[in-house]
């Protein structure tokens, strides 16, 4: 993990010291992404593709952290996540099929807690549904294949919970495939 993060850094460094930025001929693009969250990606590229903003439908939790304990209980499943995050992305080494991205924004999910509860009898285990909100940020670097309309990505980030359990952080790391769509 650190030398990811390590990677992430170095690239997003010398990307924000150069002068240029992403010249994107598309609108929108549409793909999938693997791992946490695991679902569909819709971004709308801004300025020539020099911003973005990335909207994540899919699944919280089902890659890793199924199981983790959580505000006096535990999560032992999956849950759905919508994800809206701003991104300022940048060229890398003035090469317009490399770039790198980050930025923030806010997450919503929805997953089952489980917990022990002595106020019944007999005490028993009990199921409910909790939705949280929280800030998240994401970095990522992205290639966009030359004369394609197809990207692959890979993208870090982190969810921190404001609300129902503050601080409950949760690591993100997903890749995918993006296919720009509207010119």
């Amino acid at each position: 993990m650190k030398k990811l993060l390590f990677a992430f850094t170095t690239i997003l460094i010398l990307s924000i010291s150069s002068e240029t930025f992403a010249q994107y001929d598309y609108n929108w693009a549409a793909g999938f992404r693997v791992g946490e969250p695991l679902g569909f990606n819709l971004r709308k590229y801004f300025q020539n593709g020099d911003k973005a903003f990335d909207i994540n439908v899919g699944t919280y939790g089902f890659i890793y952290n199924r199981k983790r304990s959580y505000n006096g209980g535990e999560y032992r499943t999956s849950g759905l996540m919508i994800q809206g995050i701003y991104l300022w992305q940048h060229e890398v080494f003035r090469r317009d099929w490399a770039h790198v991205y980050y930025g923030g924004g806010l997450q919503i999910n929805n997953r089952n807690h489980y917990f022990f509860s002595r106020n019944v009898t007999p005490p028993q285990e009990i199921r409910s549904k909790k939705i949280a909100l929280g800030p998240t940020g994401t970095a990522g670097f992205e290639l966009k294949l030359p004369n394609q309309p197809l990207a692959f990505f890979l993208d870090a980030g982190l969810y921190l919970e404001a609300l129902p359990s503050p601080f409950f952080i949760n690591p993100q790391v997903s890749g995918g495939l993006r296919l720009n769509i509207i010119k």
